[in-house]
């Protein structure tokens, strides 16, 4: 969990944050406090009581908490002051790290921290200089966010907020944009603020998303990148759900699976749409949630590609299907389990549901997935006799273990490193799935890395692959795929469809490229990731609805 090494960046062309500017803000959180979860890799390994608290001259950030696994971290009593104009004045930390004392006392002036630091039994110092106002963000503990989270409340898109990681070195945060977000919970429903950002590490940018309330208060903490997420207890709880976007037809229903349940929203068909008799059998589309804690909406960067799918598949004549995964958003179930073939028994789960309801046939059920839930479609097609046909929404072609690494190269290409340093990480990439896949191994490689890798899920997922399962398929299949997509690149598209025409059945495959659409499925630039927050269209084209609803009606056609 600790993050990448942090160095001081240069600023481009960003916006340089304003302590004056944001003193004009009234930059006055709501003072309280509030218990903050800790996952892994969705799994929960901790959690951190925080208190925000207004005294003399300032605010005081404080907090206590303990985190497993591992990392192994007691906090103690984490402290930080800032001045009203939100200048920090002094951190304190006591914990415990790896069963060792740890502590850090800083001191700051308007150009410098000064520290004493125990570690590993071994008490130094250090000094490092630092721009006025900076937030400070020591590694791994998440009350410091609320600093963050308060900053970024008044920013406007294009601000550079200096970030004291300490005590090591100073980076920057800038923010890309910010997008609103409602989440309803049994006491009401949270006007959340998310705020994209950009940690500008040297070498090794990285992404995240800050979340704030309408009281300038941390919500939530995402680092998809390293596998982190800190989220507030209330939205936490199985009551809490984020409504990127609500459809007029959405109804909400909770599914039975495997000794849990499973909360969906069901989009029904548009009126009018017609069916062969007076008393309606609709077609029905399962769309199958993604890897990571995504909601049911599928929202990336502000674009809820599942929820825009359903209303655009209902529009059509499907009765649509969405659900938050297990263990995610109001759905029952673990995760630390979990493996691709439970997922997919989720999916079965989904379709007994439907086969029970009067007004959907049960001999037309498709079943899609976006980018690697494509994978755990294709399981429970395999598995599912029910399952008529199958869409496959730029998902990747490679074996599971060929997929990270090229996803990793493909990082860090864009990354300013040397070749050298590139070849290390990626043996080291590879040093690990071959630890994960033997069960031994794990010398030398980080123990956060370790427990972030050693899942069931990821076995599992490192070992998979689409073309023993395609070749066993019965459904006719349509692969869809954006000729801009630069996470999973289109040549994965026609690796599927070669795939499935080359089944021993006679069974149709479709090709689908739409070549000025991006991996989230709308009209880009460039279609590369860091270009998703500044699209001013976040719409999934209506073209490649309409051509994936009709490749499913012709695949399923309505019985005679």
């Amino acid at each position: 969990m600790r993050a990448p090494v942090h160095c001081t960046v240069a600023l481009l062309a960003t916006t340089l944050y304003s302590l004056a500017a944001a003193a004009q803000e009234d930059l006055r959180p709501t003072p309280g406090q509030s218990t903050f979860s800790i996952f892994v890799q969705l799994s929960l390994v901790g959690t951190e009581e925080i208190s925000v608290d207004e005294v003399d001259g300032g605010w005081r950030i404080s907090s206590t908490g303990r985190v497993s696994g591992p990392l192994d971290l007691a906090i103690r009593r984490f402290e930080m002051r800032y001045n009203d104009a939100w200048q920090p004045q002094a951190l304190s930390i006591d914990a415990v790290l790896a069963g060792q004392p740890y502590g850090v006392q800083t001191t700051f002036t308007d150009t410098s921290a000064a520290s004493e630091i125990l570690e590993a039994g071994e008490a130094r110092t250090k000094s490092d200089p630092i721009s006025a106002g900076a937030v400070v963000l020591p590694t791994n503990f998440f009350a410091s966010y609320e600093a963050l989270a308060t900053r970024l409340s008044a920013a406007s898109p294009g601000t550079a907020i200096p970030a004291y990681i300490a005590p090591q070195a100073e980076i920057v945060v800038r923010l890309n944009t910010t997008t609103e977000q409602r989440i309803a919970t049994a006491d009401g429903t949270i006007e959340a603020h998310r705020h994209h950002v950009t940690f500008l590490n040297r070498g090794n940018p990285f992404d995240a998303e800050i979340w704030s309330d309408a009281g300038r208060r941390l919500v939530r903490i995402s680092m998809p990148t390293i596998g982190l997420d800190i989220a507030r207890q209330d939205i936490v709880s199985l009551s809490a759900r984020q409504q990127a976007v609500r459809n007029p037809r959405d109804e909400d229903e909770h599914i039975g699976a495997s000794g849990f349940n499973l909360a969906a929203t069901i989009t029904l068909p548009a009126p009018g749409a017609e069916t062969d008799d007076d008393d309606p059998e609709w077609p029905a589309v399962i769309l199958v949630p993604g890897s990571g804690s995504v909601d049911r909406d599928e929202t990336h960067s502000g674009v809820p590609v599942y929820g825009q799918l359903a209303g655009g598949l209902s529009d059509a004549g499907f009765l649509v299907v969405r659900y938050d995964k297990r263990g995610i958003g109001q759905s029952g179930g673990r995760v630390e389990s979990a493996r691709l073939s439970d997922y997919a028994g989720d999916v079965r789960s989904v379709v007994r549901y439907l086969r029970d309801r009067d007004d959907v046939d049960d001999q037309r059920i498709a079943v899609v997935g976006h980018d690697e839930s494509g994978w755990i479609a294709m399981l429970a097609a395999r598995e599912e006799r029910r399952i008529a046909a199958l869409g496959l929404l730029a998902a990747p072609s490679t074996r599971g273990a060929d997929f990270v690494i090229e996803q990793q190269a493909q990082t860090l290409a864009q990354l300013d490193l040397p070749e050298a340093e590139r070849a290390e990480k990626i043996e080291l990439q590879q040093r690990i799935h071959a630890a994960v896949m033997r069960g031994g191994g794990w010398e030398g490689i980080p123990l956060t890395m370790r427990a972030q890798a050693e899942t069931p899920w990821f076995r599992s997922y490192l070992e998979f692959w689409p073309a023993d399962i395609i070749q066993d398929l019965r459904q006719p299949m349509v692969v869809v795929h954006g000729g801009l997509d630069r996470q999973i690149v289109p040549g994965h598209a026609d690796r599927l469809a070669e795939m499935g025409q080359a089944r021993d059945r006679q069974v149709a495959t479709e090709l689908l490229r739409f070549e000025a659409l991006n991996h989230l499925l709308i009209p880009a630039v460039t279609g590369e990731v860091d270009e998703y927050d500044t699209l001013e269209d976040k719409t999934v084209s209506a073209e490649l609805i309409a051509a994936l609803a009709g490749r499913l009606h012709e695949m399923m056609p309505p019985r005679r």
